[in-house]
């Protein structure tokens, strides 16, 4: 896998109720390499994962992937109340890297979405 990640990811399975995302941001080194990541469709819906996770395949697909609309509609609304919540969201770094191309302008070259097989 290419480092830094790509930027659009579909998680095989439903994540907080999602099943697209955006890496906003990374960082690590080596065997401690992460990944943040937003759902494409609620900016609340995000999360950590290890670089070693993303790798999977059993759980994670680089782009989008088009699915039926009954397996990617969203659960509802996240709780931003309960502890469990807050817990996981605090290491998140919901900061855009430089190279997201979510800055505007930049400077930097932004990282693509996804490569493609070949």
């Amino acid at each position: 896998m290419y480092w830094p990640p790509n930027k659009a990811w579909t998680s095989t399975s439903l994540r907080k109720g999602y099943r697209h995302f955006v890496a906003i941001n990374y960082g690590g080194e080596k065997s401690d390499r992460w990944v943040s990541l937003v759902s494409v469709l609620d900016g609340k819906a995000r999360f950590r994962v290890s670089l070693a996770e993303l790798k999977d395949p059993q759980k994670w697909v680089s782009g989008w992937q088009a699915m039926p609309r009954e397996e990617s509609n969203p659960t509802p609304a996240i709780d931003e109340t309960s502890s469990a919540w807050k817990a996981e969201n605090q290491s998140n770094c919901l900061h855009p890297s430089n190279d997201s191309g979510l800055i505007i302008p930049s400077s930097v070259n932004p990282r693509p979405w996804f490569v493609e097989k070949q």
